[in-house]
C-alpha cells in the first residue's frame, strides 16, 4: 500500500508546488496590473486637470471675442434693417403698379375678345341679310305655284276619298247578297252533304271583286291625302318664310348697325386701354428695378452683417465648445481619480486576499509536504531505503509483489487452499489481534490498524508484532477512562487527527 501511496503523495506535493506558485505569479501579475491602473488614472486625472485650465482660458478669450463682434454688428445691422425697409416699400410700391398694368392688360384683353366676338357678329349678320334676300325671293316666286299645287291636290283626295267610300258601300252590298244567299240555304248544303245553291258561287265571286277595289280605292285615297298634306305644308311653310322674312331681315340689317357702331367704339376704347396699359407698364418696370436695386443693397448689407454675425456665433459656439470640454475634461479627471481609488482597493483587496491565500497554500503544502514525508519514511521504514534517494525501490518492491501475487495464483490453481498457506504471503491481513496471532504466529506487519474500542491485552497481541499502529475512533469508545484510544489521546494529544 505505501509502495503505491508515495508516489501519489509525491506528486500531490509536486502539484501543490507548482499550483502555489502559479497563484503567486497569476497575482503578482494582477497587483502590477493594478498598480499600473493607478498610475495611468492618476496620469489620465492630471491631464485632465490641464485640460480643464486650457479649456477655461480658451473659454475666457473667446467671451471677448464674442463681445468686440456683438458691438461692431450694431452699425451694419441698423444698416441691413434700414434697407430692407426700404426695399421692401419698393417692392409694396412695384407690386400695386404692376397689379394696376395688369389690370390695364386685362382690359385691353377683354376688349380684344369683344371686338372678335363683334366682328364675327357682324359677319353672321350679313351672312343672314344675304341668304334672307336671296332665299325670301325665291319663295315669293313659288308661293302662288304651291298654293294652285295644293288646291289642285286637295281636289284630288276629295276624288279619291269619295271613291273609296263607294267602293266601300259596293262591297258592303255584295256581301249582303252572299249573307242572305247562305240564309237560304239547307244544313245538307251547309255541311257541304248536297249541292250548293247556283248562285253562291257568282255572289262569292262578286264580294272577292268589290274587296279588290275597295281596297284599291282605300290605297289611292291615302295616298292622294298624303300628297294633299305635303302641297299643303310646303305651301304653309313658303307663307310663313314670306311673312317672317321681312322682319327678319330688317333685324338683320339693325344688328349690322349696331355692331358697325360698336365695332368703332371698340377700336377707339381699345386705343384708350393701349395707352394707358403702356403707361402702367413703363410705370411699373420702373418700379421693378428700383425695388430690385433696393432689394439688391439690403441683400448686400445683410451678407456685411451675416459676416460679422457668423463670426460672432462662431466665438460663441467655440466658447460652448470649450465649456463642455471644460466640463468633458473635470468628468474625465473625476472618472479617473475614482478608478484610481478603485484601483487602489482593489489592489488592497487582493493584496489582502492574497496573503491570506498565501498563508493557506503554506498551510496546504506543509500538509502535502508532512503526508509525503510520512508516506516515504514508511516506505523507508518497511523496506529500508529512501524512495526519494533511491527510486528504484518502488520498482524493486512492485515487482516483488506481482511475484506473491502470481505464487498466490499458482497456490490457489492448484484446488482448495487453507489459511496457513496464504497468510504468510498476504499485504493485508483483517480479523482480531487473538485471531491473526494464532493463525500467523511468526509473521511481522508493517503496521497495526486498530478499529473502534479495543482494550489493552488485544491491542498489545498486536502491536508487538507491528512497526507502528494507526488507531481509529473516538475517545468515547469503551469505558471512560479506560479504552486504549482515550488513553492515547490523552497522553500524545499532538498524535491525534480530526477525521468529520
Amino acid at each position: 500500500m505505501w509502495l503505491e501511496q508515495w508516489p501519489r503523495d509525491a506528486e500531490a506535493l509536486a502539484a501543490v508546488r507548482a499550483e502555489l506558485a502559479a497563484r503567486k505569479e497569476a497575482l503578482d501579475a494582477e497587483l502590477a496590473g493594478l498598480a499600473g491602473t493607478i498610475e495611468e488614472a492618476r496620469d489620465a486625472a492630471q491631464g485632465a486637470e490641464e485640460r480643464v485650465v486650457e479649456a477655461e482660458a480658451e473659454a475666457e478669450r473667446l467671451v471677448a471675442v464674442e463681445r468686440e463682434a456683438e458691438e461692431e454688428l450694431a452699425g451694419p445691422r441698423a444698416e441691413a434693417e434700414r434697407l430692407q425697409a426700404v426695399a421692401d416699400a419698393a417692392g409694396a410700391e412695384a407690386s400695386e403698379l404692376t397689379r394696376v398694368a395688369d389690370e390695364a392688360f386685362a382690359r385691353c384683353t377683354q376688349l380684344d375678345e369683344r371686338a372678335r366676338t363683334a366682328q364675327e357678329e357682324l359677319q353672321g349678320a350679313q351672312q343672314v341679310e344675304a341668304s334672307l334676300k336671296d332665299e325670301l325671293a325665291r319663295a315669293q316666286e313659288a308661293l302662288p305655284a304651291a298654293m294652285e299645287e295644293a288646291d289642285r291636290l286637295a281636289a284630288v283626295d276629295a276624288d279619291a276619298s269619295a271613291e273609296g267610300h263607294a267602293a266601300y258601300y259596293r262591297l258592303v252590298s255584295a256581301e249582303s247578297a252572299l249573307a242572305a244567299v247562305r240564309r237560304k240555304m239547307t244544313l245538307p248544303q251547309r255541311l257541304h252533304v248536297a249541292a250548293p245553291p247556283s248562285q253562291l258561287k257568282s255572289v262569292r265571286a262578286e264580294v272577292r271583286a268589290r274587296a279588290r277595289d275597295a281596297d284599291e280605292a282605300a290605297k289611292r285615297a291615302q295616298e292622294a291625302k298624303d300628297a294633299a298634306e305635303r302641297a299643303e305644308a310646303h305651301r304653309q311653310g313658303l307663307a310663313a318664310f314670306v311673312a317672317e322674312g321681312g322682319p327678319r331681315l330688317a333685324e338683320a340689317r339693325e344688328a349690322q348697325e349696331r355692331l358697325t357702331t360698336e365695332l368703332a367704339w371698340l377700336a377707339t376704347e381699345r386705343e384708350t386701354a393701349g395707352a394707358e396699359h403702356r403707361e402702367q407698364a413703363r410705370r411699373a418696370a420702373e418700379s421693378v428695378d428700383r425695388a430690385t436695386q433696393a432689394g439688391l443693397e439690403a441683400r448686400v448689407a445683410q451678407q456685411a452683417a451675416r459676416v460679422i454675425e457668423e463670426r460672432a456665433e462662431a466665438a460663441r459656439t467655440a466658447r460652448e465648445e470649450a465649456l463642455a470640454a471644460a466640463e468633458r475634461a473635470r468628468s474625465d479627471a473625476e472618472a479617473a481619480v475614482a478608478r484610481a481609488a478603485e484601483a487602489r482597493g482593489e489592489l488592497d483587496r487582493r493584496s489582502a486576499e492574497g496573503a491570506e491565500e498565501a498563508a493557506a497554500g503554506e498551510v496546504e503544502l506543509r500538509s502535502a509536504a508532512e503526508a509525503e514525508a510520512r508516506s516515504r519514511e514508511n516506505v523507508r521504514e518497511l523496506y529500508g531505503a529512501d524512495p526519494a534517494g533511491d527510486p528504484d525501490v518502488i520498482g524493486e518492491r512492485q515487482r516483488q509483489v506481482m511475484a506473491r501475487v502470481e505464487e498466490l495464483g499458482r497456490l490457489l490453481q492448484g484446488g482448495e487452499v487453507d489459511g496457513s498457506a496464504l497468510l504468510p504471503n498476504a499485504d493485508v491481513v483483517v480479523g482480531t489481534p487473538v485471531g491473526v496471532g494464532a493463525a500467523v504466529p511468526g509473521e511481522r506487519f508493517g503496521a497495526l490498524v486498530a478499529v473502534g474500542a479495543v482494550d489493552d491485552a488485544d491491542f498489545l497481541v498486536g502491536a508487538v508484532r507491528a512497526a507502528r499502529w494507526v488507531l481509529v475512533g473516538s475517545a468515547e469508545d469503551g469505558q471512560p477512562g479506560r479504552g486504549t484510544f482515550a488513553r492515547c489521546a490523552v497522553a500524545a494529544p499532538r498524535l491525534v487527527e480530526d477525521g468529520r
